[in-house]
C-alpha cells in the first residue's frame, strides 16, 4: 500500500510546544544558505578587485559593480504609518502599517500588515468583550506602535498594549526583520539548535540575581512566591518575546508581572554576544 504524508505550512503563527518544529528548521536552512551565498559572493568580489589592481581598475568597475548590488531586499526607507485606529468607548488600538520605497510591496512587509490587522482586530473584540464585564469608565485599553531600530541590516517594530482598570497591565510585542535576507526572526531561527534555551535561562537568571544584589528596590519573583501561587513561567521558549537593539545584541523582553511585581514593569536582558555568537547558526551573524 502507498503511504502518503502531510505537511502543513506555517502562517506565522506558532503554538507554543517546545519543540523546534519542521517550518523552524527549513527556514533557518534557508537563511544560513543565503548567508553562506553573501559571503562567497564577497569573497568572489575581493578576487576580482586584486585583479582588478594588477589589470585594469575599470575593468573592475565595469564588472565588478553588477556583483556589489549587496544591498537589502528591504530598502533603507521603511516607514511606520497608522494603518487602521480601532476604536470604541474606552478601547483604541492603532494598527500600524509598514510602508517600504519599492514599487511592489515585499512578501514579508505585506505579511506583516496583515498579521498588524488580524491581531489588532482580535485584541479589539477581547477588549470589547471585557468592558462588558466592567463598569464604565473605569476600563481603557490603548494599543499604540514605535520603531525601535531601523538600520541597514534590522528593522524592529515595537507594539504595545495596555489594559487598565483597577490597576495597569502592559504586554509589549516585536518583530525583528532581517532587512538583507526579507526574513522575520524567530528564536529558533537564530540559533543552531535548542541549546540556547538553558544557556539563555542560565543568563536571565545572573543578571536577575545581580541586579537585585545591586538594587534593593529590584524584585524578580522567587520559590517562595511560587509557593504561595503566584504562577512560574519558564523563563526562555521559542515564543519568548526578544529583539535586536542598536548594537545588535539580543534583548529578550517579559511581559508585565510574569517575572516580578508590576512596579517593575517590563524586564529587558540583553544578552552579550559571547553569549549569542556561540550559539547562533551562523556565528557572526550578529556582527555582519
Amino acid at each position: 500500500l502507498p503511504v502518503f504524508f502531510f505537511f502543513q505550512a506555517e502562517d506565522g503563527i506558532r503554538d507554543r510546544s517546545p519543540s523546534r518544529g519542521l517550518g523552524d528548521v527549513y527556514k533557518r536552512q534557508l537563511l544560513v544558505r543565503k548567508l553562506r551565498r553573501k559571503k562567497q559572493i564577497k569573497g568572489f568580489l575581493v578576487t576580482i578587485a586584486l585583479l582588478a589592481v594588477t589589470t585594469s581598475s575599470l575593468l573592475f568597475s565595469d564588472q565588478a559593480r553588477s556583483f556589489a548590488e549587496d544591498l537589502p531586499i528591504i530598502g533603507p526607507a521603511v516607514r511606520l504609518l497608522l494603518g487602521e485606529q480601532l476604536s470604541d468607548k474606552g478601547i483604541t488600538i492603532d494598527v500600524p502599517q509598514v510602508m517600504t520605497s519599492e514599487s511592489e510591496e515585499n512578501e514579508t512587509i505585506s505579511g506583516l500588515n496583515k498579521k498588524y490587522f488580524r491581531e489588532g482586530k482580535v485584541e479589539f473584540e477581547k477588549a470589547k468583550m471585557e468592558y462588558q464585564d466592567i463598569e464604565k469608565g473605569h476600563f481603557q485599553v490603548t494599543g499604540d506602535y514605535r520603531k525601535v531600530l531601523d538600520d541597514t541590516r534590522f528593522l524592529v517594530i515595537e507594539r504595545n498594549l495596555t489594559k487598565t482598570a483597577a490597576d495597569s497591565y502592559t504586554e509589549k510585542r516585536y518583530d525583528t526583520i532581517d532587512k538583507q535576507n526579507s526574513v522575520v526572526l524567530s528564536l529558533p531561527l537564530l540559533f543552531k539548535d535548542d541549546q540556547y534555551i538553558s544557556t539563555l535561562t542560565k543568563e536571565v537568571k545572573r543578571q536577575m540575581s545581580e541586579q537585585v544584589n545591586e538594587n534593593p528596590e529590584k524584585y524578580y519573583w522567587t520559590n517562595k512566591d511560587f509557593q504561595e501561587g503566584v504562577e512560574e513561567i519558564p523563563l526562555v521558549t521559542k515564543d519568548t518575546p526578544f529583539y535586536i537593539n542598536k548594537n545588535h545584541e539580543l534583548v529578550l523582553v517579559y511581559d508585565q508581572f510574569a517575572i516580578a511585581p508590576g512596579y517593575m514593569g517590563n524586564p529587558e536582558f540583553v544578552i552579550p554576544k559571547a553569549i549569542t555568537n556561540k550559539l547562533l547558526a551562523t556565528s557572526d551573524y550578529l556582527d555582519r
